[in-house]
């Protein structure tokens, strides 16, 4: 798994950070630009530290909506896959567009628990820092 995020500027209008968020894993790859604030970030770093507590937690980043009001809708979604806790990361990205103008991608990556853990502490500290740049990877998910 690869994740990448980097953030453009704050918008003009109502200083809204704009960002690109590029997730990659096994061949299958999404990306897309949105308006997300770090502190969403950092509750999502947050709460997959603390992951999987029980067998029907899940944790959820969301920006955006899959309604077609919204101009895209990116999911990241940690859940337990099965009894034996095995857990995933799935992956939904929609640039929302219609006709020929629609890209989307839907997949999941299965990671191990410890793996969720690392990442979300790595965002988190991203997401207090003034870097612009984030990336993480963990070829054990």
């Amino acid at each position: 798994m690869r994740l990448r995020i980097h953030h453009y500027h704050y918008d003009d209008i109502d200083d809204t950070p704009h960002v690109e968020i590029f997730v990659e894993h096994e061949g299958y790859a999404a990306r897309q630009d949105t308006y997300a604030e770090r502190s969403q970030f950092a509750e999502f770093g947050r709460a997959l530290q603390e992951f999987p507590q029980t067998l029907k937690q899940e944790v959820v980043f969301e920006s955006g909506s899959p309604s077609p009001k919204w101009s895209c809708h990116i999911l990241l979604r940690a859940f337990v896959a099965d009894a034996s806790g095995h857990t995933v990361l799935e992956v939904r990205i929609s640039n929302n567009g219609t006709g020929q103008h629609h890209s989307s991608a839907h997949f999941h990556i299965p990671c191990e628990a410890a793996g969720l853990n690392r990442f979300g502490q790595s965002l988190e500290s991203w997401a207090h820092s003034e870097r612009r740049e984030y990336e993480y990877s963990d070829k054990n998910g």
